[in-house]
């Protein structure tokens, strides 16, 4: 189809596109069933012209990004493309949602032409002889090296190590005349996004979630919609709208990114204890919070380092699990629980686990603001360090406003206590030295 059929074919009612199906083949019409630019692509779906580097799909749940990604891959081998790299935030997301998913990238292409993909190679050939290779930005390292002529990032706001995931991405990003990028995104006001909006390279594509309105399930719209519209996160998650920090909240995203630290900062030597906290939800249902857990570390120089957000919504046995694995594999040396919902049944649960794991119960007294505030001034001293990004726990610090009627944040809850047990119940910690001037990244 030439452009002017594509924009007539995207503008035709559904009544006139059966009209148009029962003129065709069979054949013709299961042609169709892979025909994306032109008949099942929205307009903002398709590749904008132009002479720019990155392309930026920022958008809400539910718009069709992953689909967007995968054909715009898709065009882009059927076109000469050699080598590609897909990058998502886990490996099991690369698997399940870029690459083997219902929008995924084997099922853009019609059966006689779907790619092979070799999951022990992390390897997807097409019958093109190109090739795509599959990377986790949970490991940064392994993008150190391989090269590409195109690129698709999925939920780059959601990587945890993401600048170091992005800067060894680009370093490789070197491959044929007019190398092409594609982002895909829901937004979420982080430097290395905003850098890359900032970028004269990039074009961006906004849209919400209420676009694709007809191809989603009417409960989500039921359940999720409605719940959601009109809030904060709903702005976020739905209209893509990259929201600034919450006005009156304890934290701002700029005092948390100063005091990032990379993977490859980080020195275990210098720990002189770790724990893993629990905030524990009261029940265990579909409707029920869920289970703050977050592992910190302490240094000999008195600096706190986040290591892990392993909240989950489990049953109290999983979560109970969850946390001992992280004590043994972080070697840390207690594990703490709030007990002001829980009660005994907290340590009950972990010690139905690991009968022998040090474990204190700690108990509020005091009110969520007052016990976060002091947390607060700590990240405001430089003392608290988030080891990569933690989207789901800074969304909750950056949106808690003291003295609002806001749900529990439970991941906040679990680090405050975290903190705390490190830094600010002085009798629980070893001796260690004394903090003095500011401390460098590299003195840690």
């Amino acid at each position: 189809m030439n452009c002017s059929n594509e924009e007539l074919l995207a503008s035709l009612s559904v009544s006139d596109r059966r009209e148009i199906l029962s003129g065709l083949t069979d054949q013709q019409q299961r042609d169709l069933l892979h025909t994306w630019r032109g008949y099942k692509a929205r307009r903002n779906q398709v590749r904008p012209p132009g002479d720019w580097r990155y392309w930026l799909v920022q958008a809400g749940r539910g718009f069709g990004k992953t689909r967007t990604g995968a054909e715009a891959i898709r065009e882009y081998v059927d076109e000469g493309a050699q080598i590609v790299h897909l990058v998502g935030s886990t490996a099991g997301d690369v698997r399940d949602v870029m690459v083997q998913g219902e929008s995924g990238l084997l099922n853009c292409f019609p059966p006689g032409r779907r790619p092979l993909y070799e999951p022990s190679k992390r390897l997807v050939t097409f019958s093109t002889g190109a090739i795509a290779h599959l990377f986790s930005a949970d490991e940064p390292e392994r993008l150190r090296g391989p090269q590409c002529d195109h690129f698709w990032a999925d939920e780059l706001a959601a990587w945890r190590f993401g600048q170091e995931a992005w800067d060894n991405l680009m370093f490789g990003f070197r491959l044929g005349d007019d190398p092409r990028g594609v982002i895909t995104t829901t937004p979420k006001p982080i430097k290395l996004l905003l850098d890359i909006i900032a970028d004269p390279h990039t074009v961006v594509t906004r849209a919400s979630s209420y676009e694709n309105r007809a191809n989603l399930a009417p409960a989500f719209f039921d359940a999720i919609i409605r719940k959601y519209e009109g809030t904060r996160i709903g702005r976020q998650e739905l209209e893509a709208e990259l929201l600034e920090d919450v006005p009156g909240a304890l934290w701002a995203r700029p005092l948390i990114e100063a005091s990032r630290i990379g993977i490859g900062q980080l020195r275990t030597d210098t720990f002189v204890r770790v724990v893993v906290a629990i905030d524990p939800a009261v029940t265990a249902g579909d409707d029920s919070d869920e289970t703050g857990i977050i592992v910190a570390a302490l240094t000999r120089t008195g600096h706190v380092f986040i290591l892990d957000d392993l909240t989950c919504k489990e049953s109290p046995l999983t979560w109970a699990k969850i946390a001992v694995n992280a004590y043994v594999s972080r070697r840390a040396d207690r594990i703490i629980g709030e007990v002001n919902n829980g009660g005994d049944l907290v340590e009950a649960n972990i010690r139905a686990v690991a009968p022998n794991v040090p474990y204190r119960g700690v108990r509020a007294s005091r009110g969520k603001a007052v016990r976060a505030e002091p947390i607060a001034a700590l990240y405001e001293q430089a003392r608290v360090h988030h080891v990569g990004t933690f989207p789901q726990l800074e969304d909750q610090m950056c949106s808690f406003v003291p003295g609002s009627d806001q749900k529990s944040p439970d991941r906040m809850d679990a680090l405050v206590w975290a903190v705390t047990e490190l830094l600010i119940d002085m009798d629980q910690q070893p001796s260690i030295q004394p903090l003095g001037r500011r401390v460098t990244i590299s003195q840690f």
